[in-house]
């Protein structure tokens, strides 16, 4: 595991972190990727401003994402109770 610690206070750390997952880089063998791939990508930031809003709402849409998800299960889950209440099983 590598921990990426920053050089500077002038970048968000919640963007970076949203641009590292989308890097679609494809492993094909054992080897330390970070020293000799991902090191020599180049990201272009706007301002830490910008990149703050960004990343506040990157985050809004994952909340908002983790609740939908929620609520289809429930949702299922409520189906589920009215189906068996509709269709009853032989026993019952």
């Amino acid at each position: 595991m590598k921990i990426l610690k920053a050089k500077s206070d002038n970048f968000s750390i919640k963007l970076i972190f949203e641009l590292i997952q989308m890097i679609d880089y494809q492993a094909e063998e054992h080897k330390r990727y970070w020293i000799s791939e991902y090191q020599n990508l180049i990201i272009k930031l706007p301002s830490l401003h910008e990149q703050q809003k960004i990343a506040d709402c990157l985050s809004s849409l994952d909340e908002l994402i983790t609740s939908s998800t929620k609520k289809v299960e429930l949702l299922k889950e409520h189906k589920k109770g009215l189906m068996q209440q509709l269709f009853p099983s032989k026993e019952e």
